[in-house]
């Protein structure tokens, strides 16, 4: 073998020394690195979810000068908010959000858009059934509760909690009432009359008796109960879905929406200067996003949070709710004739409320021959375990001068709200919950907004919505 000679092992080692100069220094190499400039966006906010919450933090952030970008992980944006549109006429029908209270913050969002409201007009079915949906059987005798004494009474006890109105800001101890099974605190209260009303107002709440007074006091706080006592507000042209529709274009051309998209990894650590890093996935591929602040608008469960570099205090919050879930749908060629209403009424259940899982009600839509459906469950079901029950349901029905066609039903449009109603027990609120929970709002630069930190109510979660703004904004 030829020895290597003092000229070429001069060479070599300046080629050496040439390729490792030419090797990036690691403490100067930046994530952006393995993104083109296309796929790196740079925002004062980054929000995740394009539902209720999640749209009105949008578009209210860049009224206020914050520029934004949002991450939904459907095709189209508004939650629980579902419009079905008859393809013949255009005609509109809600059937997932359909009236907010008449206040000063639903006025201003909708003028924004410049959406005109009106006073919402539910119609009156020319006849109701009172049916026990398990056994399809008339209910005979049922008569509703007077509920206007009950609500004077509700009112008196909602006063005593003025720190109701919007998020959970409990004092500690909380308050041994709210604490109380909403059964024991009608029994204790004799607030016998509210219970249908709650039930009906609140439909989603599935085990509502069992849970603690704080929810029905959050879910029929003082504001809905002027609502109720003066009158809904809706689109005045019955499509709510309008909003979101006008909002999704507002972002676009402001190039602060991802729809059909999700997120792969969050890092709050990432550059020292206050930035997260936040790696999502789009139909064109991962994108790059740093932003100065997050704002959470999707349930605050550990699945919704994978990839995310959450510290003890956020997994102790996260993995402590639990939910109840909430399907809303409408059927044809179902037999049920135009303008007929049939109630779920338990025939030996406490205060006659549904036995679920199952269908709330069953009411008439503008459409003829289209009926919209409500069904709850205190557990999550598949769909094709849902759209089975509502089928086997509508085929038990027993009404005197009603045929109903099970075999010939059709799901026109059919949506899962799950999960729904995030909540925790008694014991758990006793032990300062809340407190820790809202104690999250700006923790390493991220805040929270949705029903699990209001309720389940469009206009209530954008006034809370609207009280954290000025904190994000601040930061």
């Amino acid at each position: 073998m030829k020895p290597i000679s003092l000229g070429t092992l001069k060479i070599l080692s300046l080629t050496y020394l040439t390729l490792v100069a030419a090797i990036p220094d690691p403490q100067n190499i930046t994530i952006e690195d393995d993104y083109h400039e296309r796929d790196v966006i740079t925002r004062d906010v980054c929000i995740i979810g394009g539902g209720s919450a999640g749209t009105y933090s949008a578009i209210r952030l860049l009224e206020l000068g914050q520029t934004v970008i949002v991450i939904e992980k459907e095709s189209l944006m508004g939650g629980h908010t579902n419009t079905f549109t008859i393809r013949s006429s255009g005609l509109k029908i809600d059937y997932g959000v359909v009236v907010f209270h008449n206040n000063s913050v639903v006025q201003d969002y909708f003028g924004h858009f410049k959406i005109p409201l009106a006073y919402a007009d539910f119609g009156t079915p020319n006849t109701t059934a009172n049916v026990d949906f398990r056994t399809g059987q008339i209910v005979a005798g049922f008569v509703s509760e007077n509920s206007t004494s009950a609500l004077e009474g509700w009112v008196v006890q909602l006063q005593k909690y003025p720190f109701l109105a919007a998020g959970f800001n409990l004092p500690d101890p909380v308050p041994e009432d709210l604490l109380l099974s909403f059964n024991d605190f009608v029994q204790k209260y004799n607030l016998d009359g509210m219970v249908q009303l709650i039930s009906q107002l609140d439909q989603g709440y599935a085990d509502l008796l069992n849970q603690p007074t704080l929810y029905a006091m959050k879910s029929l706080g003082l504001d809905l109960v002027r609502t109720v006592q003066n009158s809904y507000i809706t689109t005045a042209r019955h499509d709510n879905y309008e909003l979101y529709d006008a909002a999704t274009t507002e972002l676009s051309a402001a190039k602060s929406l991802l729809l059909s998209s999700y997120v792969i990894s969050v890092d709050r650590n990432y550059d020292g200067k206050g930035s997260a890093k936040i790696v999502v996935q789009t139909p064109t591929g991962k994108k790059l996003i740093k932003a100065r602040k997050i704002v959470v608008a999707i349930p605050p469960r550990t699945s919704s949070f994978k990839g995310w570099d959450l510290d003890n205090q956020e997994k102790d919050i996260f993995g402590t709710y639990r939910n109840e879930v909430y399907y809303t749908c409408l059927l044809t060629n179902t037999g049920i004739p135009d303008s007929f209403a049939v109630n779920n009424i338990g025939a030996n259940t406490s205060f006659n409320l549904p036995a679920l899982p199952g269908i709330y009600d069953i009411r008439p839509t503008a459409e003829p021959g289209l009926i919209d459906v409500k069904y709850g469950s205190p557990f999550e079901q598949d769909d094709t375990t849902v759209k089975k029950n509502i089928i086997a349901a509508l085929g038990r029905l027993n009404i005197t001068g009603v045929t109903t066609t099970p075999e010939k039903a059709m799901f026109a449009a059919f949506n899962a709200h799950v999960p729904f109603f995030e909540h925790v027990t008694s014991d758990q609120i006793k032990e300062g919950f809340y407190k820790r929970a809202t104690g999250l709002q700006g923790h390493r630069g991220v805040w929270y907004t949705g029903a699990a930190w209001e309720t389940h109510d469009s206009s209530q979660i954008w006034n809370f919505t609207e009280i954290l703004l000025p904190e994000i904004v601040k930061a």
